[in-house]
């Protein structure tokens, strides 16, 4: 079997069907669906039994509830397919996705993963490409693991966060395994997992369809327990980046991106109680590698300096947050 798409679903009644349908609407065969019901207390569990009594292709896994973690290493586990690709139950892949992925890991038989852009799925349903320029510049290429990671996670046009689960497609023998239990799961693992595989190939072109605003998302408002995830990821990462064997000046725009990601992104995020971002700048203060790991242009390296020098990391930190929305942080080394 070609591809085995793994399907973590909690409590998916209003999307479930969509997402299988979507696959069984592409032109490509070869494919089975590992869905995982996560302790669903909804009609997930019957309406997941349905499918798969219809579509032997679908198979229905059950368990109590471990979290998205948890659920994606089970499917994972219980994956048959030559190439393990993921789907969210309220996501789809594009017309003729299946049957592109399929070419491209045979035309790459030698790669580990393959990794692409994505389709944004609008409030009036149409789709926005998500297409950083890091993709137009290096995309339709193999690289090392460690090249691969400079592209995605380390250069001035990584503009955003490129290590979604699902634009990740990987060789069975090259699978990672996620920590159970966690929120934030993908920046915790996949990043530095891809540093240390052999051969990774970029694709240019966007494959899957997300949709952004939905419950469990990033988008959505800030938990106490999301805040200390994140938080515990963060430090987490920092502390595995030395056993990676990066070059000096990857490492430092890695750094620069986990900054900026959890300084920018998170406390920009609208829904962000108070008493939240009070806590991210609590940790900015007590772990002033993170903002002085931001990257600015040289032109404005002197301000970071002296920000730092007179006001401190925390003051520093809302004072720069105000002045920029807290985004626009991450200028990059390298092109």
């Amino acid at each position: 079997m070609k591809l085995s798409v793994v399907i973590p679903v909690y409590n998916g009644e209003a999307h479930l069907e969509s997402a299988v349908k979507c696959l069984q609407s592409q032109d490509f065969a070869d494919w089975e669906a590992v869905v995982v019901d996560d302790g669903s207390t909804d009609s997930t569990p019957q309406i997941l039994d349905g499918l798969a009594r219809q579509d032997g292709r679908i198979r229905a896994i059950h368990q109590s509830n471990g979290g998205v973690s948890a659920a994606r290493n089970r499917g994972m586990d219980e994956a048959r397919g030559d190439w393990i690709v993921w789907l969210d139950a309220d996501d789809a892949y594009v017309p003729g996705a299946l049957r592109r992925i399929a070419a491209l890991a045979d035309a790459n038989a030698d790669c580990n993963c393959l990794q692409f852009p994505y389709l944004e799925i609008q409030s009036d349903g149409g789709l926005r490409p998500c297409v950083p320029p890091a993709y137009e510049t290096f995309g339709n290429r193999p690289y090392s693991g460690k090249e691969a990671f400079d592209i995605l996670f380390a250069r001035r046009d990584v503009c955003g966060m490129n290590w979604q689960p699902w634009r990740f497609i990987y060789r069975r023998d090259s699978l990672p395994c996620f920590r159970d239990g966690l929120i934030h799961e993908d920046v915790d693992v996949l990043p530095l997992h891809l540093a240390g595989l052999r051969r990774v190939f970029i694709a240019r072109e966007p494959l899957y369809a997300y949709l952004p605003a939905r419950a469990g998302a990033a988008t959505e408002t800030f938990t106490p327990r999301r805040v200390r995830d994140i938080l515990g990821v963060t430090a987490h990462v920092y502390a595995e980046i030395p056993s990676a064997g990066l070059p000096p000046e990857v490492e430092r725009g890695f750094k620069s991106t986990l900054a900026c990601n959890l300084f920018g992104f998170y406390l920009a995020t609208p829904g962000f109680h108070e008493p939240d971002r009070t806590e991210l700048l609590d940790a900015f203060a007590a772990h002033g590698e993170w903002l002085t790991a931001i990257d600015w242009p040289r032109r404005t390296a002197w301000l970071k300096r002296l920000l730092l020098r007179v006001l401190g990391v925390r003051l520093a930190a809302v004072l720069v947050g105000r002045l920029t929305g807290y985004r626009g942080f991450h200028a990059g080394r390298r092109k």
